[in-house]
């Protein structure tokens, strides 16, 4: 099935963004949109970016899933955008770009990026980026802590892609569920030792009950420490 969802633009419009979903909810969860994942699409249009990097991965979405923030993203901020996640998630990701080609133009494209191996991404065509080479601009991360081993990981990540530019920005989102609160306090302890500083930070709550997930979301927006 296809749902649409409507983001706020930030000048009292509103962009509208199509997203391919199973349509029996119990299976395929990684192709779900989740609560957070919406909540951080509904606050793009807050937050300044400078976006003037010229590398391939200006905006990275990592563990993209149906892809709502990257397309959002890229409809507000009119620059290219990666949507990543594992391998068996891409055709989707890549379905989900093709939806909303009218939106987004040829802004978007998608790949894989294996977190514990994250010096490249292997996009849908077979190309190889390098972390090496492209680095992002900003970095976007929603529902990425349903793990023990995920703060570790996530943060490999970012510490690899993200470009050391003063105005990188980290952009993250993640329902506050009790099972994995202390992993979201260790990917606090583990950005902050690796020289990022959290600048703003707020929670949300969803505002209606169409979602099966934990309603209250914890965001925030990261930058190098200024020395």
């Amino acid at each position: 099935m296809v749902r649409s969802f409507l983001m706020p633009s930030g000048d009292g419009s509103e962009i509208q963004v199509h997203i391919t979903e199973p349509a029996v909810r119990a299976q395929n969860l990684g192709l779900i949109t989740w609560t957070s994942s919406f909540i951080l699409a509904s606050l793009l249009h807050k937050l300044e970016v400078n976006i003037s990097s010229k590398s391939k991965v200006p905006v990275l979405e990592l563990g993209a899933g149906t892809g709502l923030v990257g397309l959002t993203a890229a409809s507000l901020w009119k620059k290219p955008v990666y949507l990543t996640d594992l391998c068996p998630i891409v055709p989707a990701l890549s379905s989900n770009i093709a939806l909303n080609t009218a939106t987004v133009n040829d802004l978007v494209r998608c790949g894989s990026l294996d977190w514990s191996e994250p010096d490249f991404l292997l996009d849908e065509d077979g190309q190889t980026i390098s972390a090496h080479t492209d680095k992002a601009q900003v970095i976007l991360a929603a529902d990425t802590m349903y793990s023990e081993e995920h703060p570790e990981l996530l943060s490999k990540a970012i510490f690899k892609w993200l470009s050391p530019d003063p105005s990188a920005r980290v952009i993250m989102t993640w329902p506050m569920r009790v099972a994995y609160l202390d992993q979201i306090r260790e990917i606090w302890a583990i950005l902050e030792v690796g020289g990022l500083e959290c600048i703003l930070e707020g929670r949300e709550q969803a505002k209606d009950d169409h979602w099966d997930d934990e309603g209250l979301c914890e965001w925030s927006v990261w930058q190098w420490k200024i020395s």
